[in-house]
């Protein structure tokens, strides 16, 4: 009985330490980084009345008899589990995501705690609110070139972000470009269809080089070539050149004479070879040769082109050969035509009919050598009275061959080809501007601000020419693969491979338009001197004394350029220049750095917050004021950055809420109150056993 009352009272003592954890959680249910405690309980010591006996022979083994003493408290244990997060929008509200600790310290020592609810005192420290105590990371330094830097190495310390932090002006040394140049800009290949006389398909491809020899280098200037496809019908203008404007309108088109480099007085583009044979007109003035009709009462001229055809192909004269018109009276009349082919073949046409109607119709369907397989077509007879017989006679030709003119390119607005035959039959060439410019601000040593171009030109598939200039064109100066200084004007070639990624950036282009790929002969980048006349990026005006800052020479890094067939998006992402600034405000971002904005424009680093990890974190101490102390089982803390190490992240302008769980907190409230009231029962029936041993005596 005695056992029953003392294994009672350690129940009651347990179930209210077990009360004391439950009230402290729901204490802090809404306070900023809680984590809550739970109880465990093991059993005392025990009684053993027998002890266990192990079989023997027939016997089996018996079991110890024991009388347990109670129970007692096993643990607390921290539950260290991560919690919501509450956002309120402050940017010294800071919460982790993850199993760090930030890091405080009252200038002795460091203690640890997960409330990031911190405010800046007036020294511009960032502290917590409650204790005073700092935050500890590291604050920026200033490299002797004026760039700050963190460096995590060093010994964490107290972060200071004072109001109205200077950054210094610092002159530019590069310019970094980033993104795509477009592939496929400029003039795209093109195909026109046109028809022979004889009704033959001749489809016609043009191609376009652009020309950057010296004189047309700043002109849109393209060399064009053009190939007939089909080989019976080769072109004898196949080539020239074509001057675009800045929007891409023609400006001037030029086809050469032939196979030569002399311009024609007009652009046409001919076939190489004959297709029809003008017949020559004699006499003063001008007259067609006639033939006698109606007896001598009339003549009839003849009139238009001989055109022969075999096969569907086009059939030459030779010219210097007689060619005879002949007609033989009769019912019906006969009519011939009798000349030399190119190959010196003789050929006969022969028609019937009396009338000039009868012959025209005749002629008009074409008359034909069967023994050759040869078709005459286009000529035609023409008279006053149609109905006339034709008198007999002989009459002949004098021909005339030409190259037929087949297209004709446009000499203004777009960039159009037209079928002289069938102007309905046209095509229109693409083209994309091969230019395009970013810019960007260039600071001298002083702070001052320049505006400087980049423009980019394409030369053919793979190559783009780039020159450094001011907005209104005015090139910069050359600093070569050395980085020294030249007076040549600022420009070079880069180069890309078959994948869009950047193969060559130090080619340059010559006089006469091609690359030199081997003497890296091509710009490192620009440079100018805002002190002196001529060197200043505005010539026309003196410097003034405040541009005195020396010469700003400035490497250019294309190895973020691409070349793919998306859109132009080439631009300048970086550069490392700037003028003086003034802190106007600052954020903490995800990784812990203290990134400040300032009034040139520019954001920089301030500081990091330092953040904490333990191998036992539920071996901390609690000190109070949520903050934990470094003890004998939490192990060493492990500093260092965000992001890295186990430690977690931070989610700026949020706090981490409480992990207690009311349900289960009000649930183990009820659990340790049946415990506590079954418990009392032990010790009351106790007594009342008690005291009926008492009244046996009585």
């Amino acid at each position: 009985m005695l056992r029953a009352m003392y294994s009672g009272i350690t129940g009651l003592k347990n179930f209210q330490t077990q009360m004391d954890v439950v009230g402290n959680n729901i204490a802090n249910v809404n306070t900023v980084g809680f984590k809550s405690s739970r109880v465990t309980f093991q059993t005392t010591l025990l009684q053993t009345l027998k002890s266990g006996k192990s079989p023997d022979g027939q016997f089996g083994g018996t079991n110890p008899m024991q009388i347990g003493m109670g129970s007692k408290v096993a643990s607390v244990d921290k539950i260290m589990s991560q919690s919501s997060f509450q956002s309120t929008g402050k940017i010294t509200d800071l919460a982790i995501q993850g199993d760090g600790f930030f890091v405080l310290s009252d200038g002795e020592g460091s203690y640890f705690t997960r409330a990031g609810n911190f405010t800046r005192d007036t020294s511009g420290y960032l502290v917590d609110p409650s204790s005073g105590m700092k935050l500890q990371g590291w604050t920026a330094k200033i490299s002797s070139s004026g760039k700050r830097y963190v460096d995590s190495n060093d010994p964490i310390g107290d972060i200071q972000i004072s109001a109205g932090q200077v950054m210094a002006a610092k002159q530019t040394t590069f310019v970094n470009l980033a993104h795509n140049l477009k592939s496929d800009v400029g003039i795209k290949e093109s195909t026109i269809v046109i028809k022979s006389l004889s009704g033959q398909n001749i489809p016609v491809k043009f191609r376009f080089e652009r020309d950057m020899s010296k004189a047309n280098r700043d002109k849109i200037v393209y060399k064009w070539t053009a190939e007939s496809l089909n080989e019976d019908y080769p072109l004898k203008d196949n080539k020239g050149y074509l001057e675009l404007d800045e929007s891409g309108n023609v400006k001037e088109w030029i086809t050469y004479d032939g196979n030569t480099t002399t311009p024609k007085s007009d652009p046409k583009i001919r076939l190489g070879i004959i297709e029809k044979y003008n017949i020559e007109q004699t006499g003063t003035p001008p007259a067609y040769p006639t033939l006698n009709i109606g007896g001598g009462t009339s003549t009839a001229s003849i009139e238009g082109d001989i055109i022969l055809t075999k096969d569907g192909k086009s059939v030459e004269i030779d010219t210097t050969q007689p060619i005879n018109v002949n007609f033989a009276a009769g019912t019906p009349g006969t009519f011939e035509v009798t000349l030399t082919d190119k190959d010196g073949t003789a050929l006969t046409f022969t028609g019937t009919g009396n009338t000039v109607k009868d012959i025209n119709d005749a002629l008009n369907k074409g008359l034909e050598d069967a023994a050759n397989g040869v078709k005459l077509t286009g000529l035609q007879l023409n008279a006053t009275d149609t109905s006339l017989n034709i008198d007999a006679g002989t009459t002949a030709l004098t021909l005339k061959g030409t190259e037929r003119e087949v297209l004709q390119p446009a000499t203004g607005g777009e960039i159009k080809l037209t079928d002289l035959e069938t102007p309905t039959n046209f095509s229109k060439v693409k083209y994309q501007s091969p230019t395009v410019s970013t810019s960007t601000l260039i600071f001298d040593s002083l702070g001052n601000s320049y505006n400087a171009y980049i423009k980019f030109t394409k030369i053919d598939e793979n190559t783009w020419q780039w020159k450094a200039q001011l907005e209104d064109g005015t090139p910069l100066k050359k600093l070569d693969q050395q980085g020294n200084q030249t007076d040549e004007i600022a420009q070079g070639v880069i180069a890309f491979d078959s994948n869009g990624s950047i193969a060559a950036t130090d080619w340059s282009i010559e006089d006469d338009g091609s690359i030199n790929e081997v003497d890296g002969k091509g710009g490192f980048g620009f440079w100018f001197d805002p002190a002196k006349t001529g060197g200043a990026l505005d010539q026309s005006q003196e410097p003034s004394s405040s541009s005195a800052a020396g010469p700003v020479k400035v490497e250019i890094k294309f190895n973020n350029i691409t070349q793919f067939a998306s859109p132009n998006s080439v631009t300048v992402n970086d550069q490392d220049g700037n003028a003086e600034g003034t802190l106007e405000s600052f954020a903490i971002n995800e990784v812990g750095e203290v990134v400040g904005s300032f009034s040139n424009g520019r954001s920089d680093i301030l500081g990091r917050v330092a953040l904490a990890t333990f191998n036992n974190p539920e071996g901390l101490m609690e000190i109070g004021n949520s903050l934990y102390a470094q003890s004998s089982n939490s192990g060493l803390a492990q500093i260092g950055i965000a992001g890295v190490g186990g430690r977690g992240t931070l989610i700026p302008g949020a706090l981490e809420m409480s992990n207690v769980d009311l349900a289960e907190e009000f649930t183990n409230m009820i659990v340790a109150q049946r415990g506590f009231q079954a418990t009392s029962r032990i010790i009351t029936t106790s007594d009342q056993i008690l005291n009926e041993l008492v009244n046996m005596k009585r």
